[in-house]
């Protein structure tokens, strides 16, 4: 009994200690994405997604973070998208602040809240931050809200979903939508917000939340991912009715801090017109 239960141990610790070292392992990935009606001007047009930061607690969110932009500024991006669950505890806001600060973009940072920002969430560890401070380092807090980049002579239109608005069926990104736009991104923390939306209406929907599983258990019959069993788009591109879709696995950790099969991520894409 002795010794299963000091074998248990050393596979309990050994685990542990390789799930530290996965929630540090960031994949920096550059995926090439076509995209149909996309004009030939902005053939090229560079996005990174980041995603599910979770600032502010013991773990190794800040330092994925870190690699992250050190990572997108050798090469800088057009434009930032950031879909949601930026901090975990007000201490987690200074951090923003200074690795957003670092952050290269020729047309900016744009960003939504998910529900970990607005206290809607089970993780017993959460204290919602005070993020109006945003603007200062650069970032562009869309909150059911829209924003329009001139790039020569197209039109690109970054809309933002509100994660309390969108549960309760009180958001609208629809309407919001500038039909006259040649390009049009949707940022929300939830992916199921393609089920919600006609076709063409958007180009290109980027979201998170489900960290790819955080800790998934390989099984027979594929992944066991242990975050949100119910998910439905658990982590990378979809070509869904509404639009194309991309969903990333994010940088940081709730509830525990580790990942175990589902490697933080940053991506960024180029954007290829295609017909």
């Amino acid at each position: 009994m002795r010794r299963f239960a000091l074998g248990a141990g050393i596979l309990g610790g050994a685990a542990a200690a390789w799930g530290l070292f996965e929630a540090r392992w960031v994949e920096l990935r550059e995926l090439e994405l076509p995209l149909g009606g996309l004009p030939q001007e902005l053939d090229g047009f560079r996005v990174l997604h980041l995603s599910d930061l979770h600032l502010g607690t013991l773990s190794p969110a800040g330092a994925a973070l870190d690699q992250a932009v050190d990572w997108a500024n050798m090469r800088p991006p057009d434009l930032v998208a950031v879909t949601g669950d930026l901090v975990r505890r007000p201490g987690g806001g200074e951090k923003l602040e200074e690795a957003f600060g670092r952050l290269e973009s020729r047309h900016g940072i744009y960003a939504v809240l998910g529900n970990h920002d607005v206290d809607d969430s089970r993780d017993p560890f959460i204290q919602p931050a005070d993020l109006a401070d945003l603007d200062a380092a650069g970032v562009t807090l869309l909150r059911d809200d829209e924003r329009t980049i001139e790039v020569g002579a197209a039109r690109i239109q970054v809309v933002g979903v509100e994660p309390a608005a969108y549960k309760e069926g009180r958001s609208r990104p629809v309407e919001r939508a500038d039909p006259e736009a040649a390009l049009r991104i949707l940022l929300c923390h939830y992916p199921e917000i393609v089920r919600r939306l006609p076709r063409g209406v958007f180009d290109l929907v980027l979201a998170g939340h489900y960290h790819g599983g955080q800790i998934c258990l390989p099984t027979p019959w594929g992944r066991l991912r242990l975050k949100d069993l119910r998910g439905t788009y658990w982590e990378g591109l979809f070509a869904t009715e509404a639009a194309a879709l991309h969903v990333s696995r994010g940088l940081g950790t709730s509830f525990v801090p580790f990942r175990v099969l589902a490697r933080p991520e940053a991506t960024m894409f180029t954007l290829r017109a295609s017909n």
